[in-house]
């Protein structure tokens, strides 16, 4: 979405990548640094945008088990990952299958 909404609009767009909230960007500048903020603003000009896709809130560093860590070194427990509840993030089974696959190309 370009520009501000309309001003009847702008109390229904607190969803997805229309939330342009004061509440959102206030949790941006208190949450995030100038690298991370960057990093987003980058992405978020190659976003392709869906029927109410979020776009990326925060930028990792890392990840193992069930655990990201962003930028600025926060280690937070991932309680949404696709497939981190069943095996985790870099499960070293699931890696050595993916490898063995790989060879195999």
């Amino acid at each position: 979405m370009k520009g501000p909404p309309s001003p009847g609009a702008a109390s229904l767009l607190s969803e997805g990548d229309v939330n342009l909230s004061p509440r959102r960007q206030r949790w941006r500048d208190e949450h995030l640094d100038e690298t991370t903020r960057a990093l987003l603003a980058d992405d978020a000009g190659v976003f392709l945008h869906q029927a109410l896709s979020t776009p990326c809130l925060n930028a990792l560093s890392g990840c193992a088990g069930a655990w990201v860590t962003d930028l600025q070194g926060r280690r937070l427990l991932d309680f949404h990952g696709n497939n981190v509840h069943q095996v985790g993030f870099g499960h070293p089974r699931v890696v050595a299958a993916v490898k063995a696959q790989l060879d195999q190309l």
